[in-house]
């Protein structure tokens, strides 16, 4: 979508996707290897009394699902960067649901891209919020 085509105001929500134990600790392992996320048993020991999914992973699995709605398209030709917060733990078997809104945009001085600003909530099956997010992306005017 051009940046011309996208409005302060639009909201996009993905499909649920569940978080499974075994892609927990798939992702712990590979890329966050804390032991709440890496060890059930352990886990269980912890804060949180069970295995839960690592934030990066709860963004990146909802982030999948808002990409594959291709709303942006080849016009998104990268990120300007982001701030998310940790609301609640994901445990597994959840469904994540991710909402999309556009927050803000703003043309560059080149006039042959803008940044769009993208406001991100994800929440379980259970309608709780579980992440929040806020993201720049650099769109193709």
């Amino acid at each position: 979508m051009k940046f011309g085509d996208i409005s302060i105001g639009d909201v996009y929500s993905t499909n649920p996707v569940t978080v499974t134990k075994e892609s927990i600790l798939e992702f712990g392992q590979k890329y966050d290897p804390q032991y709440f996320h890496t060890d059930e048993a352990a886990a269980k020991e912890s804060p949180y009394g069970s295995l839960i999914a690592s934030g990066f992973q709860t963004l990146a699995v909802v982030w999948a699902e808002w990409i594959k709605m291709d709303v942006l398209g080849r016009d998104c030709i990268g990120g300007a960067g982001a701030d998310m917060q940790f609301k609640a733990p994901v445990i597994p078997n959840d469904q994540l649901k991710g909402q999309f809104k556009v927050a803000n945009k703003r043309m560059l001085s080149d006039e042959k891209r803008g940044i769009v600003t993208i406001e991100v909530v994800i929440h379980n099956q259970k309608e709780e919020q579980v992440l929040s997010a806020q993201t720049n992306i650099f769109l193709l005017v």
